[in-house]
């Protein structure tokens, strides 16, 4: 099942293309009009939640400054030195066993996955 995902300014465009070749509906912070590069997390957190999007994410803020119903739910991404294939390839993976209905909060994405 396809996840409906907006990538934070940290994510690479490599990811958002492989998700989007898989068949998720991506958005990216940084060509969303109402968003942008450099846009405050509270903003992302709140696009997240009127568009029922799943925030995928570097960025330690969504992990230690929000609450889990302050967004729509996050992906984060805690190794920064995860090759973008390996991130896309274990999103997709998450949304085969996880439908987005099922996802809430805060998900890890790691190695795991793989």
């Amino acid at each position: 099942m396809a996840y409906r995902l907006l990538l934070d300014e940290n994510v690479e465009q490599e990811i958002g293309f492989r998700l989007k070749n898989y068949g998720h509906d991506v958005e990216h912070v940084d060509f969303v009009p109402e968003l942008g590069k450099g846009v405050d997390d509270t903003q992302i957190a709140d696009y997240s939640h009127s568009t029922d999007r799943l925030i995928l994410t570097y960025d330690d803020d969504f992990v230690l400054e929000f609450d889990d119903d302050d967004y729509r739910a996050v992906l984060y991404v805690p190794d920064l030195s995860m090759p973008p294939a390996d991130v896309a390839d274990i999103v997709h993976e998450m949304s085969v066993h996880y439908p987005q209905p099922q996802v809430h909060g805060l998900e890890r994405v790691s190695t795991e996955w793989l």
